[in-house]
């Protein structure tokens, strides 16, 4: 009879190998790239609104996880009824809620975009009376995906009357990248996800340093998103009017999920990337 030794097959040494390799792959996808320390804390940005920095996830085109590394952030807003507004939520981390809880009760979870949802079943579970809000495509994308998440309502145009007080919101055009943004009234504070992209380039590693560069997204100089920039010309109303919007605003600051927000002079920044307001 032939005997395995332990050496020879384990399946627990197996699973921890694998784990371990996908650990490993992941640390050297890694080197170089820096988060924004801590994560999983809530940074105060101003009155009734602030953002918490996510660990690094990483982008996966037709199954393929692509080594780029990037930082994860969702901006947390308090409402004037004591609700929290969680903006593209992180992964769910329990020392986190427990801290959200203290400052009010988690009632909306808001998915600006298509590609900002992955965490928004995780926190539904944990708060089950909380509400999943649905931007478009979202629930094809999560269904393609296998992502288990259930939303229960859509954003509209137009903010809905849970936060209209509050928060006011657009559409951003930009075709299959487009999203909604946010603007919490109290602190003049402009939320956004994808549309403007502000990297920190000592913050990624080559070669992805390079294409940032070249892209012109990058810190202090932010910019729009490339993926919009095409859709944005071909829809031109839908931009104007965008811009239009945002411009009536007058943000103060700017919140970002990708990169260094914009903590002052926010109505400068979208001057220069939106241009001037249409007379």
């Amino acid at each position: 009879m032939l005997v395995l030794s332990s050496s020879q097959f384990d399946p627990l040494q197996t699973s921890r190998d694998q784990r371990y390799s996908v650990h490993e792959s992941i640390r050297k996808m890694t080197v170089g790239a820096s988060l924004y320390e801590p994560i999983n804390v809530f940074k105060p940005m101003g009155p009734d609104i602030g953002i918490v920095d996510g660990p690094f996830e990483y982008l996966t085109v037709g199954g393929v996880t692509l080594p780029l590394p990037f930082t994860t952030r969702m901006t947390v807003v308090r409402l004037s009824n004591g609700n929290l507004f969680l903006q593209s939520p992180i992964k769910f981390d329990e020392v986190l809620a427990s801290e959200l809880q203290r400052m009010g009760t988690i009632r909306h979870l808001v998915s600006p975009n298509q590609f900002h949802y992955a965490h928004i079943g995780e926190w539904s579970k944990a708060f089950p009376d909380a509400i999943p809000w649905a931007s478009p495509r979202v629930r094809q994308r999560a269904r393609a995906r296998h992502i288990d998440v259930t939303f229960a309502r859509d954003l509209d145009f137009n903010p809905p009357e849970e936060w209209r007080q509050d928060i006011d919101q657009t559409l951003f055009p930009g075709g299959y990248f487009k999203e909604f943004i946010f603007f919490h009234k109290k602190s003049k504070t402009l939320v956004l996800a994808d549309t403007i992209i502000n990297i920190e380039l000592d913050k990624i590693p080559e070669p992805w340093r390079t294409a940032t560069k070249l892209s012109g997204m990058y810190h202090p100089r932010g910019q729009i998103f490339f993926g919009m920039r095409l859709p944005l010309l071909l829809q031109q109303r839908e931009a104007k009017a965008a811009f239009a919007k945002i411009h009536s605003w007058r943000p103060e600051r700017i919140m970002l999920s990708h990169g260094r927000c914009f903590e002052s002079h926010g109505n400068e920044v979208i001057r220069r990337i939106f241009g001037a307001p249409a007379r």
